[in-house]
């Protein structure tokens, strides 16, 4: 093994969340991956090894979604920090992945445009390729790149083979042993620094993606309603409406049901043992206790049928975009609203 193989090359995986990073980390390293924690946060951190058709050993590290790296909260800092080479413990990526979901991207590319100028190796990945050409979108991939002066590569994660001209670019641009280069002078970018980076990002966009005529698939069509800034807030407030009506009024009779069950099974033991500290422990201990909690089962199973069920909707994500401006009033991310 040359010396060059002796050392695994270093990818970070970055991107929006939903851009299909994750399912692009399990579909390059398989069942050889792990999860743990970040020291002193609750932020996952997944690291898995892969290997190269050219036989070289790849360190992947999969890093928490953000949309810019200002670092709003602690994932978004914690992405930074490994793009930039400070966080202690973790190895100066060889190559940043950018991962774009190839049906939306212009949040991704403003995101691409900060990674770029932190002067760090880059790559686009076009992610979700398959899903833009049978929606109408094409992209101009070779023009692309020469517009942003970095290799692009399009990825379909969870097709078998879909990774293949990603992994053959990884072994030619590792076979060029890049030193991994820094910006020492990088700062995060003002507000006005970022609308100008998505002025750049649209201007690319307009010149390298063409989208179909008339778009009108129901994603599309959902989307012009409920994230319309007045009607989408209106939508929002109902369906807070419903889940606390379905939380506080819904789940009444349930919850007086289960507390009617255990009050009659503690005056049953009442009536039926003697007094004394066997009866104590089980009509105030055990039947009161269990009782006690399992009369809030009801409420609880409602509110997280109904988060489960707007996450799956793909609800969750338009509200967080949707409450982005408001929550931000208050210093907070979009997504600050989800567990408020």
């Amino acid at each position: 093994m040359s010396s060059i193989d002796s050392q695994p090359f270093n990818l970070a995986l970055v991107g929006t969340p939903n851009s299909g990073k994750t399912s692009l980390f399990n579909a390059l390293t398989g069942s050889r991956q792990k999860v743990a924690n970040y020291p002193g946060v609750t932020v996952e951190r997944k690291t898995g090894l892969f290997t190269t058709p050219a036989g070289r050993v790849v360190s992947l590290v999969d890093l928490p979604g953000t949309y810019s790296l200002r670092g709003r909260s602690p994932d978004e800092e914690i992405t930074r920090d490994v793009v930039l080479g400070r966080k202690s413990g973790e190895p100066v990526p060889d190559l940043v992945l950018c991962v774009a979901d190839s049906t939306n991207l212009r949040l991704t590319f403003r995101l691409m445009l900060e990674l770029k100028g932190t002067g760090r190796p880059l790559m686009l990945v076009l992610n979700m390729y398959d899903i833009a050409m049978r929606r109408g979108v094409t992209v101009d991939v070779e023009k692309l790149s020469a517009q942003l002066g970095i290799p692009v590569v399009t990825s379909i994660a969870v097709r078998k083979g879909g990774t293949a001209e990603l992994l053959k670019r990884t072994d030619e641009f590792a076979a060029q042993t890049p030193a991994p280069a820094t910006d020492t002078n990088w700062r995060p970018l003002s507000t006005s620094e970022l609308r100008a980076l998505q002025r750049e990002a649209d201007r690319i966009i307009g010149e390298c993606v063409s989208l179909p005529a008339r778009p009108h698939t129901l994603t599309a069509q959902i989307d012009r309603v409920v994230l319309h800034p007045v009607a989408g807030l209106l939508i929002l407030i109902l369906i807070l409406f419903v889940m606390f009506q379905a939380v506080f009024s819904w789940a009444q009779p349930i919850m007086e049901l289960i507390s009617g069950g255990f009050e009659a099974l503690g005056a049953f033991v009442q009536a039926n043992l003697p007094e004394g500290l066997l009866q104590s422990f089980l009509q105030n201990g055990v039947i009161s206790g269990v009782g006690s909690v399992l009369v809030f089962l009801p409420q609880i199973i409602i509110i997280f049928l109904f988060i489960l069920l707007l996450e799956d909707l793909g609800y969750m994500a338009r509200a967080a975009f949707l409450m982005d401006r408001i929550m931000g009033g208050a210093g907070l991310h979009g997504r600050a609203f989800i567990p408020l």
